[in-house]
């Protein structure tokens, strides 16, 4: 095969580029889909022709992704003349494929012209039926919703996400958040919820839940904790987050008028889309502060119900405003959450109702862990 008589401005996805993804120049030489970033120093990519696999997107719909079968490395490009060029430096093999993507977008757009025409519809029936009681239903309706609706929210948000740098599975400190959740999830609230844990580089001390079990845990919380039964105490207040499906419940406060009519009529496709999107720009940063406070409570139960001394959450945040004041803004993960005096009290509280308890020590090697970052 020829070389590609011109190149093409567009981009690479691939986990060994700092952030996931950068600008690249594309070409097409000896039968490769040839791509070099434009940072410093540059780095090139190459897929194979004859194994690309085609998909169609981004936000104007003609964005021509190019992906290896496993889809570890994409190479992307939206210039007009790209197709034409894949067309015919593979010898037309592309053509039907790019047809039939074509041909699935035009018929997705149809589907969406239809349900724009039914949303205008809806929206004279509003006029008589009242805007809130429409998004009160809805709002009603999404806690019916079984849980796997949070985790494919969850679970496309976090796909979507820049959330940095991922530490390998056989890193000592992935090891040791997740041994704590294999610890505390026969006791979470819903027992079949399926808990993935991620460790990132990161200095912040932060931890977030996305709806459905996604949990984020940053290097700097790892390195701060006094004890692996505070990493725990963390872990169980986000693990609550999701089994109280407070990422969903956040979702359907955001709910527009399309989406609440879709799930009224049964199609959850709306809510899927802004589910993602609003877990990925608010939920993080906008759970109430009755939601945290729950989220305290029901992670005191699990950590209880695990043998695992509650109190060390509440350590935890005593910890966090000894060494670094009440509220730091380097600590994101309490920066939205009700004051510390409040939490160490609710916790102990809370603590004090439940059945005596012979709690047990986490045999669990912090300090290597720690080290190893």
């Amino acid at each position: 095969m020829s070389t590609s008589r011109e190149s093409f401005e567009g981009g690479v996805f691939h986990e060994s580029i700092p952030g996931g993804r950068s600008g690249a120049t594309i070409s097409i030489s000896r039968g490769e889909l040839v791509a070099d970033t434009n940072g410093q120093p540059s780095q090139r990519f190459t897929i194979p022709l004859n194994q690309c696999k085609l998909d169609l997107g981004g936000a104007s719909g003609r964005m021509i992704f190019c992906r290896t079968s496993d889809a570890s490395l994409t190479i992307f490009c939206e210039d007009k003349n790209f197709a034409k060029e894949l067309d015919f430096q593979s010898g037309g093999v592309f053509a039907s494929q790019l047809q039939a993507l074509k041909k699935g977008q035009r018929a997705e757009s149809s589907r969406f012209s239809f349900w724009l025409a039914v949303s205008a519809v809806a929206c004279a029936a509003l006029l008589i039926l009242g805007y809130y009681s429409i998004l009160g239903a809805a709002k009603l309706a999404i806690k019916a919703l079984p849980v796997s609706v949070d985790q494919t929210i969850g679970n496309t948000a976090f796909n979507s996400m820049d959330v940095g740098r991922k530490l390998d599975s056989n890193h000592p400190a992935s090891k040791l958040v997740e041994e704590i959740v294999d610890k505390l999830k026969p006791h979470a609230k819903i027992p079949d919820m399926k808990f993935k844990v991620t460790v990132v580089e990161g200095k912040e001390v932060n931890a977030f839940a996305l709806p459905g079990g996604q949990i984020v845990v940053y290097t700097g919380l790892i390195k701060e904790a006094k004890s692996a039964e505070q990493i725990a105490g963390v872990l169980a207040h986000e693990m609550s987050h999701a089994t109280l499906r407070h990422g969903l419940e956040r979702v359907g406060q955001s709910l527009g008028v399309v989406a609440a009519i879709q799930l009224l009529v049964g199609d959850v496709g709306g809510l899927l889309a802004l589910g993602a999107q609003v877990a990925q720009t608010s939920v993080l940063t906008s759970y109430s502060r009755t939601s945290e406070t729950e989220a305290d409570l029901e992670g005191v139960r699990m950590l209880h119900a695990a043998k695992i001394d509650p109190e060390a959450m509440a350590d935890f945040f005593q910890l966090l405003k000894d060494e670094m004041g009440d509220l730091p803004d380097a600590v994101a993960w309490i920066s939205t959450h009700p004051q510390h005096e409040t939490r160490v009290e609710n916790i102990n509280n809370h603590k004090k109702t439940l059945a005596p308890a012979q709690y047990e020590p986490l045999k669990l090697d912090l300090k290597a862990a720690q080290d190893a970052l």
